[in-house]
């Protein structure tokens, strides 16, 4: 973080402390550019060294645009070290968990039809199994019948007088 950034965050802060009116005035202030709010600005503009640039100066938008940069960036880091995720990702994340949890449904659903299907496949071919088993075991008994009969017939034949 810079210096500027820890100079104006612990003045903010001891500033904060005297009136909660403060912290809603920066966020409001920030969500409004870095204007609005007269003294949030001075102290912003002193701490970042924009008093010493003249307004109209070539050289004071780039320095304003960088020192917001810097700024939101140190406020973005100083928010993370406290675990504070900034609103932004927050949302972006609620979102994407959103999405996770209704492509993980359609994805169950998907999987519960798939074994429903497989569970079928599976009964038939149970069913078909057993029907060539049945068929089967008929022709075995048909061959076994048949086998019997021609048994028999040679027992008839060997009990017959010649």
């Amino acid at each position: 973080m810079d210096r500027q950034f820890m100079e104006f965050w612990g003045n903010f802060m001891l500033n904060a402390a005297k009136s909660q009116k403060q912290i809603e005035d920066m966020t409001e202030w920030m969500k409004g550019g870095f204007t609005g709010f007269q003294e949030l600005t001075s102290m912003f503009k002193k701490v970042y060294g924009l008093n010493d640039v003249e307004k109209e100066s070539p050289d004071y938008l780039k320095m304003w645009t960088g020192a917001q940069e810097n700024f939101t960036k140190s406020f973005k880091d100083y928010l993370a070290m406290l675990g504070v995720a900034p609103r932004d990702e927050h949302l972006a994340l609620v979102k994407k968990c959103e999405e996770l949890k209704e492509k993980i449904a359609s994805q169950e659903e998907t999987i519960r039809h798939l074994r429903m299907l497989m569970s079928e496949a599976k009964m038939e071919e149970h069913q078909e199994l057993a029907g060539h088993f049945e068929e089967l075991a008929k022709k075995q008994g048909e061959q076994f019948q048949k086998l019997m009969e021609s048994f028999g017939q040679s027992l008839k034949k060997k009990d017959k007088p010649s």
